[in-house]
């Protein structure tokens, strides 16, 4: 009896152990899926969308800075920082807020050595209207990840957005019509009304 007892709970522990493992050498929580797994909320205008909204300029990126890791700001007993990739964009005109800056830091989710990253951020000498939310550092993030980045090129802007409230549907729109969309948006703001 004391032989069973004793083999049984050897066992239990060799698959309590064997099953940790396996766990932890399964869990990528490193911040590379947030794109593919994040919650977006399903916001039924466009003033409602840039509720958070600080800044949103049009600029050109004059250069990208070394990747780090940002702590964020979970305590929880695992290391769960994420790579942040800044890069500085020189502002050419505010189209909503204010910033005395004459160039802004843009923190962008990733790691320049990741190809799937690195494909979402700007380049360096990339025209760009950027829609952007303020940090307590004084940096700016993209509003809802990338769906703040868009590239101008000949009159167009294109962004890596699927929010169909963006991009009414087109994959390109013509660069004046989506900055007048966008700032109208902006200066009516106001908070969505949850249920």
């Amino acid at each position: 009896m004391k032989k069973k007892r004793i083999t049984i709970m050897s066992l239990l522990f060799f698959f309590i152990a064997i099953g940790s493992i396996v766990g932890f050498a399964l869990n990528k929580n490193n911040h590379q899926n947030d794109h593919a797994t994040a919650v977006h909320a399903q916001n039924g205008s466009l003033e409602d969308e840039f509720w958070n909204v600080d800044l949103i300029i049009q600029g050109t990126v004059i250069g990208q800075e070394e990747t780090f890791q940002r702590d964020s700001g979970v305590k929880i007993k695992y290391d769960n920082s994420f790579p942040v990739t800044p890069a500085i964009v020189q502002v050419n005109k505010v189209l909503y807020g204010e910033t005395d800056q004459q160039n802004i830091t843009l923190l962008q989710h990733g790691s320049n050595d990741n190809k799937t990253d690195s494909s979402k951020m700007v380049k360096e000498s990339e025209n760009v209207i950027l829609i952007l939310t303020r940090t307590e550092s004084g940096h700016y993030w993209s509003y809802n990840f990338e769906d703040g980045i868009w590239i101008m090129n000949n009159g167009k802007v294109k962004s890596q957005t699927q929010k169909e409230i963006l991009t009414s549907g087109r994959s390109e729109q013509d660069l004046e019509k989506f900055i007048d969309k966008i700032t109208a948006a902006a200066k009516n703001k106001r908070k969505p009304l949850t249920e």
